[in-house]
């Protein structure tokens, strides 16, 4: 039976989260996606008028509309696409210049597990204490 609430309910929901569910589809690029891709790939492409009108600009609609894609897009074209739309709008300034992407994330320590306890040091009594990655209890000062 499935916890409903507590720390138990919380490490249960938490494995669901971290556990990979089925790989994703890798589909073969029809041949309107590999047009984009090259249309976007050209030189100052988020600008030229000739981009936009030809592709983007029916793409952006759909988007800004809150439709789908038909089939998906790697998330280059899609920043591509919404770049090319904020300078059109002018949300995003013309000549202004990102920041280099930073796909790679920092190690970031997992959530805490929550351990049940009847008393943390203060002797006051709670449901739960968290548990740091060097298995102390959060906000008990070290051994």
């Amino acid at each position: 039976m499935q916890p409903v609430d507590g720390p138990d309910f919380y490490n249960a929901r938490r494995a669901r989260w971290l556990t990979p569910t089925v790989p994703p589809r890798t589909p073969e690029p029809s041949s309107s996606r590999r047009k984009l891709e090259q249309v976007l790939s050209t030189p100052d492409a988020v600008s030229s008028d000739d981009v936009w009108f030809g592709s983007v600009e029916k793409i952006w609609k759909g988007l800004g509309a809150g439709g789908r894609l038909k089939r998906r897009l790697p998330m280059s074209l899609v920043i591509k696409i919404v770049h090319s739309a904020w300078l059109r709008d002018q949300t995003w300034p013309q000549g202004a210049v990102a920041p280099e992407p930073d796909d790679e994330l920092p190690d970031v320590p997992p959530a805490p597990i929550i351990h049940p306890a009847s008393a943390t040091s203060s002797g006051i009594s709670t449901p739960w204490t968290l548990v740091d990655d060097d298995a102390r209890t959060i906000g008990q000062p070290p051994n």
